[in-house]
């Protein structure tokens, strides 16, 4: 599972024609596997300090990102988030926006795909979606076991895929 969703990000990378990368995790931390986008992110903290790439931590409102991802001007976005899309617990996967429909993601509006549309339009940035499936998005604290090995498993297949589009290496 991990080798065909780091080929599929490292194919989605290369479809964007340049080298400026935004990654935005999205999610609630009060409502449990609903955060695993900002883990996501968290698990990504060592490539904060390269320039061409931008770690955002989002929360429930990243239509309030858009503004700092627009002066960032980036070749690609990258939508991390829970998404219900009917997968076992801690399972994730790669969406097009164009398949976002019928897919529950989080709890925030507006919808990813408007989101990412918005972001295309204003930079022109290739935009993928990263969803995994939760277990729990009831209100409390913490990850569920699964969605936390996902959340880890995520962050470190990213991180290859970055590296090989230039990111810092650890």
């Amino acid at each position: 599972m991990i080798d065909r969703f780091e080929s599929d990000v490292s194919h989605r990378l290369k479809r964007c024609a340049g080298t400026k990368i935004a990654l935005l995790g999205i999610g609630n931390e009060l409502r449990r596997d609903d955060s695993v986008g900002l883990a996501v992110i968290d698990g990504l903290g060592a490539l904060i300090d390269d320039p061409s790439i931008s770690l955002v931590k989002c929360h429930e409102v990243p239509e309030n990102f858009t503004g700092r991802v627009k002066r960032f001007n980036p070749a690609c976005v990258i939508l991390i988030d829970a998404a219900d899309f009917g997968g076992a617990p801690g399972e994730f996967r790669v969406f097009e926006l164009n398949e976002l429909e019928g897919i529950e993601i989080t709890t925030h509006r507006p919808s990813l795909a408007m989101l990412g549309e918005y972001l295309q339009s204003e930079t022109s940035a290739g935009i993928f979606v990263i969803g995994i499936q939760p277990a729990d998005r009831e209100f409390g604290e913490g990850l569920s076991p699964a969605v936390r090995r996902a959340s880890t498993m995520v962050a470190d297949a990213l991180r290859t895929a970055l590296n090989r589009f230039g990111a810092k290496k650890d």
